[in-house]
């Protein structure tokens, strides 16, 4: 159970429900503020049982804390739902074209926290001192604008412009694809030393948390609104099993029968073979 969940209400009683949800659901505050953790938590639950690809979903985690650490609506953006193309390609991207320094990607109508760790990587692994990225056939790209804070623990300055095509052509990028030539996101990464905070808290929690708004955010939360976190709380359960004697032994060898009810006259001396348990004797045999 998550710090928000666990805070309750003044002038009730009574425990939280199966789902973890507490008075504080029935509140009329209007904000809450999360931790990282909790953040995190659901947040990852969310991307499973909304069909991200598994190995796609801790880097897109992540960037949700970031965006919604910076004021982004990212969590918003979840509760909206993941595409097709998000669950499809799961991050997937391909370069259109590309010369020194200057890429064109094409993300192939995914939305642009899907995509942002591809791109993040796009833009570092190129050598130059200055690297020019379009991004074409990206879904929500305001979202991109969290790539901005990606790059202060990295040593780098990284600017989103969310633009046409115009603009890209005056970036130097090369020529654009027909089908990337509408609206997109223009990234320009320059090495060179970013601002830093003054405060030496902050720079201490910069290179632990990955960027400054989630350096902040250990220390002062993320505020969100309540009826959304609740909605995406409620949501993020059908990534979790449910109850079962299977779920119930998921832990290791735990005794129950076939209701789920734990037998407390059987020692932890047992191991379950397909539903048959198998204990050990004094002699060295198992029946």
């Amino acid at each position: 159970m998550t710090s928000a969940t666990l805070a309750r209400g003044s002038g009730h009683d009574g425990d939280a429900d199966r789902l973890g949800r507490t008075w504080q659901n029935a509140s009329d505050r209007e904000t809450l503020r999360l931790s990282p953790r909790e953040l995190r938590l659901v947040t990852e639950r969310l991307l499973q049982a909304q069909g991200l690809a598994l190995g796609a979903v801790p880097a897109v985690r992540d960037l949700v804390l970031h965006a919604q650490a910076a004021g982004l609506p990212a969590l918003q953006f979840l509760a909206d739902g993941l595409g097709e193309a998000d669950r499809e390609n799961s991050g997937r991207v391909e370069i259109a074209a590309e010369t020194a320094g200057a890429l064109v990607v094409d993300c192939l109508g995914q939305s642009a926290l899907v995509v942002a760790p591809a791109l993040l990587d796009l833009l570092q692994a190129v050598p130059a001192e200055r690297v020019t990225l379009w991004a074409g056939r990206i879904g929500h790209p305001a979202l991109a604008a969290v790539l901005e804070h990606q790059g202060t623990d990295r040593g780098v300055v990284i600017t989103v412009t969310d633009a046409g095509a115009e603009t890209a052509h005056a970036a130097g990028l090369p020529p654009l694809p027909e089908a990337l030539a509408g609206d997109g996101v223009l990234l320009v990464m320059e090495r060179r030393t970013p601002e830093l905070p003054d405060e030496p808290e902050l720079l201490r929690l910069l290179p632990l948390t990955g960027s400054l708004p989630a350096a902040r955010a250990v220390r002062t939360g993320v505020e969100t609104p309540t009826a959304l976190w609740w909605s995406l709380f409620e949501d993020s359960a059908k990534a979790l099993s449910t109850e079962s004697v299977t779920s119930l032994k998921h832990a290791g060898a735990t005794a129950v029968d076939e209701n789920g009810v734990i037998e407390p006259d059987l020692t932890d001396d047992v191991d379950f073979v397909g539903g048959t348990a198998i204990t050990s004797t004094d002699d060295g045999e198992q029946r």
